[in-house]
């Protein structure tokens, strides 16, 4: 999927009921599309299930079925082996901002569904919330349109888009508290912050900077918690290598929420789930340590991307790094092959030197030998002759 097509997958906990759940808010850029999970209990497996918009669920207006997927604007995809229906919405604009319900057909009028919150943003984009735990660092990601590649972005403060105080800019990125990292190839900015305290509280913007009157942005929250509230990962920022495996820890407080693996411009994993966008992924939830795990196999370097820890209301961004096979370990391992093999030609050189230096001693050993036989017998021959004389 193009990276501008970029989803923002925010749960903020489980709205519906226990038979259907989803994902409660959702923000993506302009022109891109989205693909959204539906989750449901077993018993549903071969239940229609539908996609309706409007944020009553009593009235909502059906888009799509699974027993007449509609391929186009708006398509649907049922898997009754990882209980999940996904929705897919392309081109997406303003207009396709709104309230829509993932739901499940029940004989007798009593439905049973979720509803979400479709955001579509213009320009700019990026999480709407997030809470970190106190005296830790956080990463967050801000993407844009291709065509703001060469523009300068800012981090800003306040919850006034009008008025709110730049803090760092991508044209001098402060290195400390707070900086900025610029990757215009991904289309993305990331803003650090470190060393989080409660004064960090508040309301942020994600910038790009046109004119003074028109800049683009798109609007944070940032929670700094203490305890049970929080959701952490050991590292924000994870490398593989082709063909190989990653894994993440996600370190939760509340351990009776979902838990969801989800992939910016792609869908979510559950712990029930075998893949998450044709990868196999593993999802292992540790109740006892509080702590999912999450294992995705077979990389490749279009796996290279931000990632999402989800659960109770809580996320936490992840950014996975693919690398090619010969600049990682493998690569040293070929490297290690083709220095195990010079060694292995120069002994065998070597083998071959001492056997001709063994030979041409034996050889020498030999001509000596016959030269010293011969010059005995010459010279008993002489002894013989005097004797006679």
């Amino acid at each position: 999927m193009d990276p501008l097509m970029l989803l923002f997958l925010l749960i903020a906990g489980l709205t519906g009921a226990d038979s259907v759940s989803t994902v409660s808010w959702v923000s993506v850029l302009s022109g891109g599309s989205v693909t959204i999970p539906c989750f449901y209990e077993d018993r549903y497996k071969t239940h229609v299930k539908y996609w309706c918009r409007g944020k009553d669920w009593r009235s909502c207006t059906p888009i799509v079925h699974t027993d007449s997927p509609q391929e186009g604007k708006v398509s649907v995809r049922d898997d009754p082996d990882q209980r999940v229906f996904t929705v897919t919405i392309k081109n997406l604009t303003a207009r396709d901002s709104s309230y829509f319900w993932c739901g499940v057909r029940i004989s007798g009028g009593s439905d049973v569904g979720d509803q979400v919150a479709l955001s579509v943003t213009d320009g700019v984009s990026t999480v709407k919330w997030v809470r970190v735990q106190r005296g830790g660092s956080v990463t967050i990601p801000c993407f844009y349109e291709d065509r703001y590649k060469t523009h300068v972005k800012y981090w800003c403060r306040g919850y006034d888009v009008r008025s709110c105080t730049p803090i760092v800019h991508t044209d001098s990125p402060q290195e400390g508290k707070v900086s900025v990292r610029d990757d215009p190839d991904q289309r993305v900015f990331t803003v650090t912050i470190n060393n989080l305290t409660d004064w960090d509280s508040d309301t942020y913007w994600c910038h790009v900077e046109i004119t003074e009157a028109s800049d683009l942005g798109d609007r944070v929250s940032l929670t700094v918690t203490e305890g049970s509230q929080r959701l952490s990962v050991d590292k924000q920022e994870v490398t593989g290598v082709e063909g190989d495996s990653v894994s993440v820890q996600c370190r939760y407080g509340n351990s009776d929420s979902l838990k969801l693996w989800c992939k910016i411009g792609g869908s979510c994993a559950s712990e029930r789930s075998v893949s998450l966008d044709g990868r196999p992924v593993l999802i292992r939830d540790d109740r006892v340590n509080r702590v999912f795990s999450v294992t995705v196999r077979g990389l490749e370097r279009k796996d290279t991307g931000w990632y999402w820890c989800d659960t109770g209301g809580l996320q936490i961004p992840v950014h996975i790094t693919v690398n090619p096979i010969t600049s990682t370990k493998y690569g040293e391992n070929l490297r290690w092959e083709q220095v195990l093999d010079a060694v292995l030609k120069a002994g065998i050189g070597v083998f071959y030197l001492i056997c001709t230096i063994i030979a041409i001693q034996l050889h020498w050993s030999t001509y000596r030998k016959r030269g010293s036989n011969q010059r005995e017998s010459e010279g008993g021959s002489n002894t013989t002759h005097g004797n006679c004389d």
